[in-house]
């Protein structure tokens, strides 16, 4: 019987890390593919290939996924994938400025969001533009959804637009990840 007991202990133990591995895998599975790129952009200092529209992509998708968890609660896994992929796609972005700023010339016009130029929108020339941006979608979005949390209507909204919006930036963009 102490057989079966440690064995019944050992499937269950083997269960539970198999179960938390694949929690692991499924939160941080998302961003394994720009860690190389970040890394080849920060030893090459070269951006070329890189699509600055795939992060906007990802991160509207990701803002919007959360706020979608406050109409229909789904898994906390998904919804740490979320903010995980938000501050991966962050830093790619603050890479990706950090090296195109050591490429404007003194005579290059500085584009910010402030600016409200539709020509360089995702184009800016400094972080902070981007994280405006995000701020100001963010606070819509969630006005939007906070009067509203059960709407029907709204959560499809929210969780229909990632999967819509992708392959409409994807044929923008097609370079990079």
């Amino acid at each position: 019987m102490d057989a079966h007991f440690d064995a019944t202990a050992v499937k269950q133990l083997g269960l539970q890390a198999v179960k938390y591995v694949s929690i692991l895998l499924m939160v941080f599975g998302g961003v394994v593919p720009y860690v190389p790129q970040y890394l080849q952009i920060k030893r090459t200092g070269n951006t070329e290939g890189f699509s600055q529209y795939v992060c906007l992509t990802l991160l509207l998708a990701n803002i919007l996924r959360i706020l979608f968890w406050f109409c229909k609660h789904f898994e906390l896994p998904l919804l740490a994938q979320s903010f995980v992929m938000i501050f991966t796609m962050l830093c790619m972005v603050h890479i990706y400025v950090r090296t195109r700023q050591k490429t404007i010339l003194p005579t290059d016009k500085i584009r910010r969001f402030i600016d409200l130029e539709s020509a360089h929108f995702w184009k800016w020339t400094d972080f902070l533009s981007y994280l405006q941006f995000l701020l100001l979608f963010t606070v819509a979005a969630s006005c939007i959804t906070y009067p509203c949390p059960t709407s029907p209507f709204l959560s499809n909204c929210w969780d229909f637009w990632p999967y819509f919006s992708k392959p409409c930036w994807a044929r923008r963009s097609s370079t990079g990840i």
